[in-house]
């Protein structure tokens, strides 16, 4: 799920929640990637943001619960050598939908 520094900061900066922030859509990260003290802290704010919007994008799609199943044959059953969490979610949404994500 979102880390919380990174639900702070988008909070913060569009004073809302993040699916309301992403409604608006005012500012892509990457158009506010030199507001960032390095490299790593924008790929981990991209990568956070990327699984949040997987994630909204299921919800909106009724296949939330299909999401979190998938999720878990892929961890559990499967046991996947996949550690990136990210991959991860677009291993599954995927597998869901047949569509990259």
């Amino acid at each position: 799920m979102l880390k919380e520094e990174v639900f702070d900061r988008v909070a913060k900066e569009y004073g809302t929640s993040i699916g309301v922030a992403r409604m608006f859509k005012s500012q892509p990260l990457d158009q506010v990637k030199d507001e960032f003290k390095d490299t790593s802290e924008y790929n981990g704010y991209k990568k956070t943001l990327t699984i949040n919007y997987i994630i909204t994008d299921c919800i909106e799609m009724g296949i939330y619960k299909e999401l979190q199943r998938t999720l878990y044959d892929l961890k559990v059953n499967r046991k996947t050598t996949i550690k990136d969490e990210l991959k991860l979610y677009r291993k599954a949404f995927k597998e869901i939908t047949n569509n990259e994500y």
